[in-house]
């Protein structure tokens, strides 16, 4: 085991390359690399022979994985970060509030619809049935089911 570790530590240069290939800044890369190494011995712990070949070389593409999947690991805990800012809230705050008045005036204008217009655009988009279905189910044609749709929408815009 130990023996894997100093054939990976004698190409240390390169798996610092490799990793700055990726984007990412030394100071980074190196810290990567010794989260390589960490793995690859917790690995080797278990499936010795697998990380060279030949019990000779140390297996570039398995360390490219290693390394590869380390960095996508850490982009994606970057992303999972949630700025916990006060006026982060507050935007969204203001943004339910005014989605809120949106959604009171297109109730607003439906209601004032003619009664066949506002229950087709009800079935297709608050009980999410599609033109087809309600064709096939009210025998009524698709064309003047997607014309209704579409003159919905241009009164709501």
């Amino acid at each position: 085991m130990v023996n894997i570790l100093e054939k990976l530590a004698k190409k240390h240069n390169d798996w610092v390359r490799i990793v700055q290939s990726f984007g990412c800044d030394l100071m980074s890369s190196e810290d990567l690399v010794q989260d390589m190494y960490i793995r690859i011995h917790e690995y080797s712990q278990k499936n010795d022979n697998s990380i060279l070949y030949n019990d000779q070389e140390v297996n570039y593409y398995f360390v490219y994985k290693v390394l590869r999947s380390i960095w996508l690991n850490t982009l994606t805990e970057k992303n999972k970060y949630v700025d916990s800012d006060i006026s982060k809230h507050e935007k969204t705050t203001k943004e339910e509030i005014n989605a809120k008045e949106l959604a009171d005036l297109i109730e607003h204008k439906l209601s004032s619809l003619y009664w066949y217009d506002r229950k087709i655009f009800e079935l297709v988009y608050k009980d999410g049935i599609s033109m087809l279905q309600i064709s096939n189910k009210t025998g009524i044609d698709y064309c003047s089911i997607k014309r209704t749709i579409r003159k919905v929408k241009k009164i709501l815009k």
